[in-house]
């Protein structure tokens, strides 16, 4: 491939991870000077609008914000066909499944390969290359038709002889409008001197498939006589038609003729190219079925993961019922318990309350003990006194004894 045209792709890149978004960058501005970098999916979409000559996107799948296929989403609504590149660490099924159904491109995965990931865009710059090509062809062609048409006098006619396309200069030449030709024949407008085998011998010549030239004498709608030197031959589709190009044979139109024979030349040119373009396309077809055996193989792939993924539901069906059934044995366990703990409860606050009695009857005895312990003191001083007055009284006592025995022993 041309390294103009490299040079010519736009590429935008969008990784969240810096370390990869560079690694990235860094491995295609060896083959494309023109990159556009975004850190997450809202950032690329903003790029995407504002650069709608973009050629190819590559994109991480788990971003934040906008996530990768959401950003897919986003430029399919513009554009079902831009070339789409996923590069992913794991690739889930059920996200495959979905960038398939947006048409993704391709995807690589991490850590990336830089062969893989060049050969496959360089896959898709081949086939916008093509394209491109192709449709440059296309705009020549049509080109080369409209300066044909606007010096040359051109007629479709089915294999019946019925007219199903005249341009306006023969319109303008026979007389008639275009809604009339919708009823018109070959036979109404080519001259009746025109002998009955000299046409049947043209047409079973163009409907071998081969150029018939020759100058023609027509009739117009009103009744006037002209010649055409013209160029006769089939088209190739499905319905039988054939296609004349003619040139007026007077001489205000000698240089007319002349443009004649450089625009078959230019259609020689155009066949010639046209034969490339089938040679590029086939090529392109075969690349084609290399792709759709590759998503056949894609196909058994996801059908082998969607049986994965049909046997994993019924395990997790196997392990909720399981679930559901020690939920149930939890949920029982666990309603004992609570009873066990309101029967618990209720005993404790009957303590509780039992306990309460006991503190107040505490309290109360406590009161008492004090009151005692008070009228203890007071009696114990009372006591403590009259011991006092005991012992006075024993002293006195015996003060009057031995008073006594002295009078005695006196008299």
């Amino acid at each position: 491939m041309k390294c103009n045209f490299l040079n010519e792709i736009k590429i935008l890149v969008v990784e969240d991870s810096e370390t990869d978004r560079l690694t990235l960058v860094n491995i295609l501005k060896k083959y494309f000077s023109n990159i556009i970098e975004a850190s997450d999916g809202e950032v690329a979409y903003e790029l995407f609008k504002k650069n709608l000559d973009i050629d190819i996107i590559i994109s991480n799948i788990n971003m934040p914000k906008i996530s990768g296929i959401d950003f897919l989403k986003l430029v399919r609504t513009s554009d079902m066909n831009l070339p789409f590149i996923f590069i992913t660490g794991r690739l889930e099924p059920e996200i495959l499944l979905k960038a398939i159904d947006l048409n993704v491109s391709s995807y690589i995965s991490k850590p990336i390969n830089a062969i893989s990931l060049l050969e496959k865009i360089d896959f898709l710059c081949e086939k916008k290359y093509y394209e491109k090509k192709l449709i440059k062809n296309q705009q020549e062609i049509e080109f080369y038709l409209e300066a044909v048409d606007k010096v040359a006098l051109i007629f479709k006619m089915y294999g019946d002889g019925k007219i199903s396309y005249m341009n306006n200069a023969m319109l303008e030449v026979l007389g008639y409008e275009e809604e009339k030709i919708k009823k018109l024949y070959f036979d109404e407008i080519i001259h009746p001197d025109i002998p009955r085998k000299y046409i049947d011998d043209t047409w079973e010549h163009v409907k071998n498939g081969k150029l018939w030239k020759g100058n023609t004498k027509f009739i117009t709608n009103n009744k006037e006589i002209f010649y055409l030197n013209n160029t006769v031959f089939r088209i190739n589709n499905e319905k039988e038609e054939f296609i004349t190009i003619g040139f007026l044979t007077t001489k205000e139109n000698l240089e007319k003729r002349d443009f004649h024979k450089k625009v078959i030349l230019k259609f020689q040119e155009s066949n010639r190219r046209e034969f490339e373009l089938k040679s590029m396309n086939a090529e392109l077809q075969e690349k084609i079925e290399k792709l759709k055996a590759l998503c056949k193989e894609c196909e058994d792939s996801i059908k082998s993961l969607k049986e994965k993924n049909a046997l994993n539901v019924r395990q997790l069906k196997h392990y909720e019922l399981q679930g559901d059934n020690l939920t149930q044995k939890y949920e029982k366990f666990m309603n004992s318990k609570k009873d066990e703990i309101e029967n618990y409860i209720k005993s404790l606050n009957i303590e509780k309350k039992k306990n309460e009695k006991l503190t107040f009857q505490k309290e109360e005895l406590l009161e008492l003990l004090g009151h005692l312990k008070e009228k203890n003191k007071n009696n114990e001083e009372e006591i403590r006194l009259k011991n006092i007055k005991i012992n006075n009284l024993n002293e006195l006592l015996l003060k009057k004894e031995e008073s006594s025995k002295n009078k005695k022993s006196f008299f």
